[in-house]
């Protein structure tokens, strides 16, 4: 590539916007306050509707996401205010979801989804996110409306469920297939109309004339259906999305994940007291952080550890972001408890939230590797997946099994021991596949 194309290229690069900047603003809010969801309760229940609004709430953003992704230049300031204003009131009904909010969460959510899928015309299709054009997955939501209780919870699940499994199992050849059938299901429609429409004109022509055929209201109806023949494609446009544009937006996102972790340490440190086991715990958390930091946004991509931009597709890369996302809120929550009683142990239910949330990031970071080299990724990729899932299962394990012995303060020391090995080991090159910056997004920049 000569100096010229080079600049050129660098040109074309495309960082977000101040309207999606501005967007992302709601995600430090929402980011807090649903890990509040974990913190206030225990047991499995208050870990499952944590994971379900999160799943809402991730949802909502990444439809908007979308929208500013493709549409680029063209996209609307007014549209990512509508994005806010129902994340606004997601976040605000998390508080009270269980005494009465969560029909505001639930409400808020339908039309995030309907807003989110208005600025779309029929014969446009998002190949890579075919659910923010997709209903199916919200009428559960509509349902939940009438439902009271816990079983209203289940309902939402049921909804975010078909919606991943439908991305899950799209593939663009059939998504455009089936867009296409809609299309010319609808464009028969108009046609019908229009020759039912001229079969009427023709009988009242019998009756009173043929002064009836130019009449002026029918003039008029014939000039509605011709001006709608030409508005509508006679064949589906695909639009794709700016994948570098995409992983800087994935990157921005767990940064504020990762930011709400210092938060939480900041907030408990505030609080706590000032002695060696307090700088121990200050420690191994912040090592914690920037561990994930290196692992996730540095050399990774979507959120996974170590993943080299472009490896896997967008559609997979979109599921991959929300369990590694919704891993890191659940270790942000829960260095504040560490950081606030560092000599104590931890609580059963805290010690599985802060292990299971690590072993669930690098499992699940290990998983994408191990297909990636099932797919001919090469024996580098399978690598990567076996120390991933090597640091995913010992840490945690060992935190679990001696969690009555160990303080707060040398559960997180254990854990960032895990992340930083492994951080340790690929900046040696031993699980690089690549060039660490090749393909990735550069930091953002003000338009």
């Amino acid at each position: 590539m000569t100096e010229q194309q080079a600049t050129s290229a660098v040109e074309e690069e495309r960082h977000a916007s101040w309207p999606e900047l501005f967007f992302d603003l709601v995600v430090v809010a929402g980011a807090g306050l649903l890990a509040h969801l974990i913190e206030d309760g225990e047991g499995w229940s208050s870990l499952f509707l944590f994971a379900v609004a999160f799943g809402a709430f991730w949802m909502i953003w990444t439809c908007f996401t979308a929208y500013g992704n493709v549409r680029g230049d063209a996209a609307r300031l007014p549209t990512f205010l509508v994005g806010m204003a129902v994340l606004s009131v997601m976040v605000a009904a998390v508080p009270g979801i269980h005494e009465g909010h969560a029909q505001a969460f639930a409400i808020a959510y339908v039309v995030g989804r309907v807003a989110a899928a208005r600025p779309w015309h029929g014969a446009a299709v998002v190949v890579d996110l075919p659910v923010i054009q997709a209903f199916t997955g919200v009428l559960p939501w509509v349902v939940s409306f009438w439902v009271e209780g816990d079983a209203k919870y289940l309902w939402w699940a049921a909804g975010l469920t078909i919606d991943l499994v439908q991305l899950l199992r799209s593939r663009e050849e059939r998504v455009v297939e089936e867009a296409q059938e809609r299309l010319d299901r609808l464009t028969d429609r108009m046609a019908d109309r229009e020759r039912g429409f001229e079969r009427k004109v023709d009988r009242l022509a019998e009756l009173h004339g043929d002064e009836v055929r130019g009449h002026e209201r029918v003039e008029r109806r014939r000039g509605r259906y011709a001006r709608h023949q030409r508005e509508v494609p006679s064949s589906i446009v695909t639009l794709r999305t700016d994948n570098v544009h995409l992983a800087e937006r994935f990157g921005l996102f767990t940064l504020i994940l990762l930011g709400e972790g210092l938060i939480q340490m900041l907030n408990a440190a505030s609080g706590a007291e000032w002695d060696a086991m307090l700088a121990v715990a200050w420690a191994g958390s912040f090592a914690l952080i920037v561990g994930l930091w290196n692992l996730a946004v540095r050399h990774g991509s979507a959120g996974v550890a170590l993943l080299a931009h472009g490896v896997i597709p967008v559609r997979l890369q979109w599921v991959a972001h929300l369990v590694t996302s919704l891993s890191l809120v659940a270790v942000s929550a829960a260095l504040g408890v560490v950081v606030a009683h560092p000599g104590h142990a931890l609580e059963d239910h805290e010690a599985f939230i802060v292990a299971g949330a690590l072993a669930l990031y690098l499992l699940a970071s290990a998983t994408v590797h191990a297909v990636v080299a099932r797919r001919g990724g090469g024996a580098d990729a399978g690598r990567r997946a076996a120390w991933l899932a090597g640091a995913g299962v010992f840490a945690p394990a060992v935190v679990l099994l001696a969690r009555e012995e160990l303080s707060a303060a040398a559960v997180v020391c254990v854990l960032a021991a895990a992340v930083v090995i492994v951080s340790i080991v690929d900046r040696r090159g031993r699980l690089r596949v690549s060039d660490p910056s090749a393909g990735h997004a550069a930091p953002a920049s003000a338009p």
